[in-house]
């Protein structure tokens, strides 16, 4: 039952990722199973780039939960015994309220040949306070995002083709389109993600990716109106913000719902090191709120 919540998940909110592996760039999806917790299993998703026997690279746990969180990831591969070292190093962003000091960070080693045309993991991992204290384990179960892929191109090649099943439900479950959408972050009412940053200065860019609909916002930073009845089209608004406190916090609110609701705009955060892809979905004079904390 475990393994098919796993899969469901995953072919509805991974397997749509824009995926390119190049000889050096490795992507796998499945998830974390917890000891101790009747079978309780988290979605998580990496991507790993090996150079010269270097790892680096990001995970997401808990994709499209409560609790999202992707984190950097540094890591060693042997490629004469095919042993794979990663642990999670940093938070990128995370919608938990919980304290970042208390974040349980993934710490894996295991037998893996990169290699292969069909790539796993399934093996043991042990989760670690920065501290370096225990505090979860378990075991990854992950399969390589190409064969993902191929098993959904393989599901709508018989969808379009099925006589069977009306046009306008073809568009709707085709599970090949809309990709970029699908990998986003959606961010709604009341919403708050936190994301970290090294940066005394980061770039908040905002546009309609879709049809234009007269969707109009205000932004605020720290309470602070920066852009008012701003109505998004096509063309990507770009705002320097620069972070001089500990703390600082941008809200995006809904002035109205254009001609198709809800209110949605794309909002993308960059740093010298990271980039944030999110698109907000509010009804009118609603708000969402993205914390960002200086590291």
């Amino acid at each position: 039952m475990a393994n098919i919540k796993i899969f469901l998940l995953l072919f509805l909110q991974i397997c749509l990722t824009a995926f390119s592996q190049s000889k050096n760039n490795y992507e796998f999806v499945g998830g974390l199973k917890l000891n101790g917790s009747d079978e309780q299993v988290i979605s998580y998703k990496i991507s790993l780039k090996e150079d010269n026997g270097v790892i680096t690279g990001y995970s997401i746990t808990d994709l499209g939960g409560e609790h999202e969180t992707k984190n950097t990831i540094i890591g060693k591969y042997d490629k004469s015994k095919n042993v794979l070292f990663f642990k999670e190093d940093e938070i990128v962003y995370t919608k938990s309220s919980i304290k970042k000091n208390s974040f349980c960070y993934v710490n894996f080693k295991g037998k893996i040949n990169l290699k292969s045309s069909n790539p796993k993991i399934d093996d043991k991992f042990v989760g670690l306070y920065k501290n370096e204290t225990k505090c979860i384990s378990g075991t990854i179960q992950m399969v390589g995002t190409k064969k993902i892929l191929k098993l959904a191109t393989k599901v709508n090649n018989k969808i379009q083709k099925s006589k069977r099943i009306d046009k306008d439900v073809k568009e709707k479950v085709n599970p090949l389109k809309n990709i970029d959408s699908l990998s986003m972050n959606v961010l709604k009412d009341k919403q708050n993600l936190q994301m970290f940053t090294k940066d005394k200065l980061i770039k908040f860019e905002v546009n309609d990716q879709g049809v234009e609909d007269g969707d109009m916002i205000n932004i605020y930073v720290n309470g602070k109106i920066i852009l008012d009845n701003y109505v998004v089209v096509k063309q990507i608004k770009i705002i320097e913000i620069p972070i001089t406190n500990q703390f600082t916090t941008i809200e995006v609110e809904a002035i109205n719902e254009g001609t198709m609701a809800p209110n949605t705009a794309n909002v993308v955060i960059r740093d010298s090191e990271n980039e944030l892809k999110t698109i907000t979905k509010l009804s009118k004079g609603k708000k969402t709120t993205i914390s960002i904390e200086s590291n």
